[in-house]
């Protein structure tokens, strides 16, 4: 419910001030990370299926939600990618949020379009073996990102661990070798990213934290979907699963903490300034 709730003020957010929102797509980085809220929506929309009586509305927020994302891929494109020589320096690690994020498609498309999510899985698994080289060396060869901008490099975790569990939701003849290749590959770079977030949780507080959540949660669904396959039954792979979920709710409740104490001051802030003696 908070998260209905939540994407609630989004929504109102981005209808009160619709052209400051199209205007903040002109920022690379806002433009790269606002499909995180189509994702959202079609998360979502799995939560209303399951509600008696919100089965329509379910599948028009999905549907929906797919259009727009791919419409602000091809706005992203259009504007960030085309017009100008690309430089390496330019890509940062939200270009996944924008290409690898459909992957979310196929993993809600059961309950909606199995089809779709069959032939989105694939492009998903594409566009991230071509990001993940150039992501990979712009983030730890090349470095040189802004300290606010630090927190998104957790969003290399998450692209492997989206395609992994779009891969084993729709498609039905699984390669073993790939789900093993796929696995190692996300967990490695789960683990390579855990390393960097002692510190990165040390730094001071930005919106960007916000990046910290959704990879750690993905990665502990990826677990736990694959610790159900007989190819990996020996490993168990549960105990795996159930460490990343508990790291994935200790850190999404250590960044909603962060972010009611960020809004709250800004709230004392605003009301200190209106009703300053300056003010009045």
């Amino acid at each position: 419910m908070l998260g209905l709730f939540l994407m609630f003020l989004i929504l109102l957010k981005i209808v009160l001030a619709m052209k400051h929102t199209i205007s903040t797509l002109n920022d690379p980085i806002v433009a790269s990370v606002s499909p995180t809220f189509t994702m959202s929506l079609m998360v979502l929309s799995v939560f209303l299926k399951r509600l008696s009586g919100f089965n329509l509305l379910a599948n028009v927020i999905w549907w929906t939600a797919l259009i727009l994302h791919l419409i602000l891929m091809m706005y992203f494109i259009y504007l960030h990618v085309l017009p100008k020589e690309l430089k390496i320096h330019d890509v940062y690690p939200s270009w996944f949020i924008t290409f690898v994020g459909i992957g979310v498609i196929s993993a809600t498309s059961p309950d909606f379009g199995l089809e779709v999510g069959k032939v989105v899985v694939w492009i998903t698994l594409l566009f991230y073996f071509i990001l993940l080289p150039i992501v990979m060396h712009r983030v730890f060869i090349l470095r040189k990102m802004h300290k606010s901008l630090l927190p998104l490099i957790t969003i290399i975790t998450a692209p492997g661990s989206l395609g992994l569990v779009g891969y084993l939701t729709v498609v039905e003849a699984k390669s073993k070798i790939f789900v093993i290749f796929l696995f190692i590959l996300s967990q490695a770079i789960y683990f390579i990213t855990l390393g960097l977030l002692t510190k990165l949780l040390r730094s001071a507080f930005y919106p960007s934290y916000a990046a910290f959540t959704f990879p750690l949660v993905i990665s502990a669904t990826a677990v736990n979907l694959t610790s159900k396959l007989s190819v990996f039954q020996f490993l168990n792979l549960e105990l795996l699963a159930n460490m990343e979920i508990l790291i994935a709710i200790a850190i999404v409740t250590y960044v909603l903490i962060r972010y009611c104490i960020f809004l709250g001051s800004k709230l004392v802030q605003i009301m200190s300034e209106k009703y300053s003696p300056e003010s009045i």
